[in-house]
């Protein structure tokens, strides 16, 4: 599994992507709060009912993934391959930057179909970089899909 992992992720940063890659680590989590920001302010503007658990969702699945992380706590660079983002060592099981994006996508889902995918885009792309910044593991961004999910 080690060999498989540094094998694809040098044959990636081969191409030179490196630079796209962390812009794009970078902006994605930004990009994904400000969209739930200004749905939150739109349903609170609105007094919609559904502002309530578009809250509480996102919330209680950020909650949750910090509570595991305290508990299972495992270094996220095992492969001896130096991210391309900076992320303290430990702490990378699940992946609290996929989960909240995809519990906001989930939520935007809920509110309105169009800004739900564009959002569900968003959260893909901030899980693939994850990946290939080798920040985190494939196992760290698929739970913190399922615990959004969930």
């Amino acid at each position: 599994m080690e060999k498989f992992y540094q094998n694809n992720l040098n044959y990636i940063r081969q191409h030179h992507l490196d630079k796209i890659c962390v812009v794009i680590a970078k902006i994605t989590p930004y990009l994904t709060a400000a969209l739930y920001a200004l749905t939150l302010l739109i349903l609170f503007i609105n007094h919609s009912s559904k502002l309530l658990l578009t809250i509480i969702k996102p919330l209680s699945s950020f909650l949750i993934v910090t509570l595991i992380r305290k508990l299972y706590n495992r270094p996220c660079m095992t492969f001896n391959i130096e991210p391309l983002v900076s992320h303290k060592t430990g702490e990378s099981f699940p992946s609290r930057h996929t989960v909240s994006a995809f519990a906001i996508a989930f939520a935007l889902l809920n509110i309105n179909i169009h800004l739900g995918i564009i959002a569900l885009i968003i959260a893909c792309i901030v899980g693939l970089s994850r990946i290939i910044c080798a920040v985190h593991f494939i196992s760290d961004v698929l739970c913190g899909f399922l615990i959004a999910l969930i």
